[in-house]
């Protein structure tokens, strides 16, 4: 089985100027560390960030992956900065629930994380999008359960994986430029 799912991210920056949202993005280290819940981030050197996120249930699956996240700066055929992420690798913390007598590793679990992220086109905020694939092999038992009830189990991990990591970018976007805009001294008067 396999599934996945990919979020646009629109995010207005009040009182930014666009000069200063692309120095920002040339800061690879400044956006990484805005994109994700600082309790749930490890920064593993050479732009590699391990990702942890919340423990999900697929049917009789209990996950507690963590991403391994390779992130950088580079420039689009204007000269822009672009942020980008891809994974480098992954642990999928697997827990088969009681009863049910599968090894994890027999699972075959992968993770694929992959996003970009720059000026918006109003030169006002940050656009991008971010994406995921995961997939695997079921246990016995669940290869027999009827299609549409696993649709529905990965359509609800689409879902909250999702929700979850557009929250936490747009937050953490939002904060952590604010901070540079202040640093830079260019923050408008309200």
């Amino acid at each position: 089985i396999e599934f996945g799912y990919t979020a646009t991210l629109q995010t207005s920056l009040e009182n930014a100027k666009s000069e200063t949202i692309l120095s920002w993005l040339e800061d690879e280290t400044l956006v990484a560390t805005s994109i994700w819940d600082k309790e749930l981030m490890k920064d593993l050197g050479k732009k590699v960030y391990r990702l942890q996120l919340m423990t999900l249930q697929f049917v009789t699956i209990q996950l507690a992956p963590s991403v391994d996240v390779l992130m950088w700066t580079e420039r689009d055929a204007a000269g822009k900065p672009v942020f980008k992420l891809e994974s480098v690798g992954y642990d999928p913390n697997v827990q088969i629930l009681p009863g049910i007598g599968v090894d994890a590793k027999t699972l075959g679990i992968k993770i694929e994380v992959m996003g970009e992220l720059r000026l918006s086109d109003d030169g006002k905020g940050l656009s991008g999008e971010i994406g995921f694939v995961s997939g695997g092999s079921l246990p016995p038992p669940m290869r027999l359960m009827p299609k549409p009830a696993i649709q529905a189990a990965t359509g609800v991990i689409n879902k909250t994986v999702s929700d979850f990591a557009v929250r936490s970018f747009q937050k953490g976007a939002k904060e952590n430029f604010r901070k540079f805009q202040r640093a830079q001294g260019q923050e408008s008067a309200v």
